[in-house]
């Protein structure tokens, strides 16, 4: 069954009121260097460099049958 309209409307502003809140909580944790502040994982590190691609063989023979340079 559908949500009526005032109930979705009073849902979304829960929901933003929440986060709001929950926002406001961890900027002041972390500016007193909470245990909350801590608790997030580090930034993922960055990924290998990829190989360099394998040289070009300077000498490499000519195909039979080949087009003439």
């Amino acid at each position: 069954m559908a949500r009526s309209k005032s109930k979705h409307i009073r849902l979304i502003n829960r929901r933003r009121k929440q986060y709001k809140q929950r926002m406001k909580r961890r900027k002041a944790e972390a500016k007193t260097g909470g245990a909350a502040a801590q608790k997030r994982r580090p930034a993922r590190k960055p990924a290998a460099p990829a190989a360099p691609p394998p040289a070009p063989a300077a000498s490499a023979p000519a195909a039979p049958g080949g087009q003439p340079t």
